[in-house]
């Protein structure tokens, strides 16, 4: 499962412009004018293969994927698009409750706490000390994003292709 994922903070309007595409053309859209246009800025947070991991120890070494606190964190949200591709949506009012409970609870005590539940028959990737290591790193600037998109009043969708 685990390929490159990447979360970007996105305008109203772009967001509007983005929901207007056909199914099939939206992931391009948004790796023609979002991608291109943020990708290396602070409104992208770069989560390269570690977002599965990310996922699974949010949720306590189990995959869920809704659109509440922590499920909605990296992968979970409303789905903008399901088909080889994946984007989901998260709100501003949804953003204030992921840097309020990310406060709460450290991204990398989350994580650390988490890792050996995952089961890896149900992880992509391979478990052990190194990817533990990999799935910290990764997850640094999870924190500050939120809170960047926040202060800009911008929505957030994550994407990635399965």
């Amino acid at each position: 499962m685990s390929r490159l994922a990447v979360l970007y903070g996105i305008t109203n309007q772009e967001l509007e412009d983005l929901k207007k595409q056909d199914e099939k053309d939206i992931y391009e859209y948004l790796l023609e004018n979002i991608e291109e246009k943020y990708f290396d800025t602070s409104r992208a947070c770069n989560l390269d293969k570690a977002w599965e991991g990310i996922q699974l120890c949010i949720n306590g070494g189990k995959w869920s994927e809704t659109s509440n606190v922590p499920d909605n964190i990296v992968f979970g949200g409303e789905i903008l698009l399901n088909d080889g591709y994946i984007i989901t949506l998260k709100n501003s009012n949804e953003i204030k409750k992921i840097i309020t409970y990310l406060e709460n609870y450290q991204i990398d005590d989350i994580i650390k706490s988490n890792f050996s539940k995952i089961d890896e028959n149900e992880y992509s990737l391979e478990k052990d000390e190194d990817n533990l290591e990999f799935l910290l790193e990764w997850s640094q600037e999870i924190l500050e994003f939120y809170k960047n998109a926040s202060k800009e009043n911008l929505n957030v969708v994550f994407s990635v292709e399965l």
